[in-house]
């Protein structure tokens, strides 16, 4: 497979009388795109709002950030599956994306209605917050949406996300006819016979079993979110959306599957320093150990049929999710695929190892810091001016009651940094 990605940085954003980029500005004509989102019966209100880094903003429910790209050459669409998208396998051609926006899906419809999973992610646009986050550094487009309340829970979530991905649609369709001032190769046909071979094993959670539907609103494959056998994918396909949607941490959105750091490291290391072969995405929160022993000999198994001497691990949930992980490692490290695990840690001053499960394996390992917002000690947030979305949340996830939205607030419970996005990190002595 061969894709280029042409990239067109945006700088400023504006509501206009049309939607266009040029030189950097892109123009929004917001009528236009809420009767787009409107076209859908089952939205029952719907705007869009602007908040710039900086700004004293905050956005709340925060669901998804999906990044604009459109394919301008070759077979499928950006983001297949998920919402009733065509399923053609993407990966090949030209794809067009913005850069330096996000459109964020902003609403209070759940995930499921079996709880564990309630809305818990906020974005601050300035702030301790805001500043730990990569969305703090874009202009982010957000889509404020609610659908009938008379639908079923899979259609409200249909709704949303839709609305989302219509937008984003829309925007990233300006570029088709224009020529990208980036643009950037991604082609790993050509391997170095001595290098070693190396895959990504890229761990994505199912709500499943959680949920007992699977269907289930998450981060999907294909548009497929339930427990399944791992998958290989070509890592054009991930930079196509093939993964995408979100799970109930501000670091497992479809921008930044699109846009992960480990993937393109990877990506542009490869003929370098090492052969990159591909990716398998490994669902978890299978509910036995049988399956969960099982996923992980499966995906050694398909990594050593690939020719892999080493893997990099990484994960987007915790608790439950951890045991498939680990032995997944222990599995690669047992048919000789040496492994490196990008991970956060538990919460060090409890009874509890910062690793839920340790193995001896498991001796190369990257941390990304403790999961536990509060170890951050950040303190109370500061109040913010202004709210895109709604006026009141949840406070703690066992939804204790209720308070104004504009703050001072607690952070979210979770800062899970899946891909090492920022430079936070912990060092055992």
């Amino acid at each position: 497979m061969h894709l280029e990605i042409g990239t067109f940085p945006v700088r400023d954003v504006v509501f206009a009388q049309q939607t266009r980029w040029d030189n950097g500005v892109l123009e929004i004509n917001k009528d236009e795109m809420l009767q787009a989102v409107r076209d859908d019966p089952r939205v029952l209100t719907i705007d869009i709002e602007l908040a710039y880094p900086g700004e004293s903003v905050r956005i709340w429910p925060v669901r998804d950030v999906v990044e604009p790209r459109v394919k301008v050459e070759g077979p499928g669409v950006v983001y297949p599956g998920i919402c009733g998208r065509q399923i053609t396998t993407v990966g090949e051609g030209r794809t067009h994306r913005l850069s330096g926006i996000g459109v964020v899906e902003v609403s209070e419809t759940p995930w499921h209605e079996a709880g564990g999973d309630h809305l818990l992610v906020f974005l601050d646009m300035t702030g301790p917050w805001g500043e730990l986050m990569p969305y703090n550094s874009l202009i982010n487009i957000c889509v404020v949406v609610e659908p009938d309340p008379g639908l079923g829970v899979d259609a409200r979530n249909d709704t949303v996300h839709k609305a989302t991905l219509t937008v984003a649609d829309k925007l990233a369709e300006v570029t088709k006819d224009l020529q990208p001032p980036e643009t950037e190769t991604f082609d790993i046909s050509e391997v170095s016979p001595g290098l070693p071979n190396v895959v990504y094993v890229q761990c994505l959670h199912s709500p499943q079993a959680m949920s007992g539907s699977p269907t289930t609103f998450c981060t999907s494959s294909y548009g497929l979110t339930q427990l399944t056998p791992p998958w290989l994918f070509h890592p054009n396909e991930i930079l196509d959306g093939a993964v995408t949607g979100p799970y109930r941490t501000a670091f497992a959105t479809s921008w930044t599957v699109v846009n992960n750091p480990v993937l393109l490291d990877m990506y542009r290391r490869h003929g370098k320093d090492f052969n990159f072969l591909g990716v398998i995405t490994t669902r978890t929160e299978w509910t036995t150990q049988h399956e969960k022993q099982l996923t992980a000999n499966q995906t050694a198994k398909l990594a050593t049929m690939m020719g892999a001497n080493g893997a990099l691990v990484t994960w987007d949930a915790g608790g439950n999710e951890f045991i498939e992980v680990i032995r997944t490692i222990q599995a690669c490290e047992q048919a000789g695929i040496k492994t490196v695990f990008l991970t956060s840690e538990d919460d060090p001053t409890g009874n509890v190892p910062t690793m839920l499960e340790p193995i001896a394996e498991a001796d190369a390992i990257v941390s990304t810091g403790f999961f536990k917002s509060e170890l951050l000690g950040l303190g109370l947030l500061p109040p913010v001016d202004r709210i895109i979305g709604s006026r009141e949340k949840i406070s703690g996830r066992l939804r204790d009651g209720l308070v104004p939205t504009a703050g001072p607030l607690e952070p979210p419970q979770r800062y899970d940094d899946h891909y090492g996005f920022n430079r936070l990190s912990s060092v055992e002595y």
